[in-house]
């Protein structure tokens, strides 16, 4: 059995890109842990590809001109930096020279977060992707302080979205909207950046943080395990009026990377609060989604569509799923438990391990093959920077 750090450096680094290749759906592998044992030897090689793979995008692209997803030939489809996902790279940049000390990935990572600085201000995008696994980070592993004061900046403007009477953060919505008050469950993500916040000096963010993860626990997570995407407020009496998709197959459905975000946000939440009901709801979402896999333990886009080609996998919410499962383990008492989220994350890193899902020996330019971005907006199948999910202790 490959020793757990390894696994846990695997889940990060298969979670930083996805990308989609002409490789057919691959066929049922072994049991998952008979398979486990049959990729452990190969970790090494893995890491190494996924290094690679970071290094030639940094090294080829040039900032402000920031990979979101593949294009049919392989490359990186780029946005400025104000999109959604600019953040990415350079997040997973910084967790390579976590890891590796070397000057050279700290260079990278500085030189990619640096057009990220204006980003404070922005407000009707996720603040905490973009900003707390870049600049918040780099001040964990640098001490840098301007790092500190741009990530506290953009917490500032995260608070600012809190609206009392929800007792959440609104996402997307203008900020002057006066009719919608949208919020997603991928906005569990986001919390990170105010709980480091209040450990820097903003303390009363950890009140908006959890007030935010408490409503979603009630609103979005059913009492079954799955989630729902979306809820929809009345901002004035703070009353849910309805749940629903956006990215997802139909509005009751469960789709497949908002199970992910859920599973790893609230196993982020306990981390930082040891409440509880965080880390029990962590492992009642992560427990649905692994009891809903395919055989081969690579979910399709949406739990609820056929479970079957030609629907497309989403290799993201795999990897993202795994590192819940990694961090969880870290965080479990029960030795039984801690196991068990060992051999959860072990079987999708497996299959995510063998040619039918990893990017080597083929021109795409990502870690992974057949991620999917947005189904219902026509990006199915195509590498996706916006499925890392690094994150670090408090």
């Amino acid at each position: 059995m490959a020793p757990r750090r390894t696994w846990i450096v695997l889940a990060l680094a298969a979670a930083v890109a996805v990308g989609c290749g002409s490789t057919p759906a691959p066929a049922a592998p072994p049991e998952p842990a008979a398979h486990a044992r049959a990729a452990a030897p190969q970790d090494s090689s893995v890491l190494a590809f996924a290094d690679a793979q970071l290094a030639a995008t940094a090294d080829t692209l040039a900032p402000p001109a920031y990979p979101v997803r593949t294009n049919p030939d392989g490359t990186w489809l780029t946005k400025e930096a104000d999109d959604w996902t600019a953040g990415f790279l350079p997040a997973a940049l910084w967790r390579v020279y976590e890891r590796t000390q070397d000057p050279v990935w700290r260079e990278r990572a500085e030189r990619w977060q640096e057009p990220l600085t204006a980003e404070t201000t922005h407000d009707d995008t996720d603040l905490g992707f973009k900003m707390f696994m870049t600049f918040a980070v780099d001040h964990q592993l640098t001490g840098d302080e301007g790092a500190k004061q741009t990530a506290l900046a953009a917490a500032d403007t995260l608070a600012s979205r809190f609206n009392p009477a929800v007792g959440m953060i609104r996402v997307w919505d203008d900020r002057d909207d006066q009719e919608k008050y949208q919020v997603n469950i991928d906005a569990m993500m986001n919390l990170e950046l105010l709980y480091w916040a209040a450990q820097n000096g903003r303390p009363q963010y950890a009140d908006i943080a959890n007030r935010h993860a408490d409503r979603t626990m009630r609103d979005l997570v059913r009492p079954d395990g799955s989630t729902s995407m979306f809820g929809g407020y009345d901002q004035r009496t703070g009353a849910l009026q309805r749940t629903y998709t956006m990215q997802g197959f139909r509005d009751d459905s469960t789709w497949a990377r908002g199970q992910a975000w859920a599973a790893y946000g609230f196993a982020m939440a306990y981390r930082y609060t040891q409440n509880p009901a965080y880390l029990d709801t962590a492992h009642r979402t992560a427990d649905w989604f692994l009891g809903h896999l395919p055989p081969d333990r690579v979910p399709y886009w949406d739990f609820d569509v056929p479970q079957a080609p030609p629907e497309p996998r989403d290799t993201s919410a795999a990897a993202i799923t795994a590192s819940a499962l990694l961090a969880m383990n870290e965080l479990d008492a029960d030795p039984e438990l801690k196991d068990a989220d060992v051999d959860g994350a072990r079987g999708m890193l497996a299959s995510l391990s063998t040619p039918a899902y990893l990017a080597r020996d083929t021109p795409f330019r990502s870690i992974l093959l057949h991620g999917t971005q947005n189904l219902p907006d026509g990006q199915a199948d195509s590498g996706i920077m916006s499925a890392t999910t690094t994150s670090s202790r408090p």
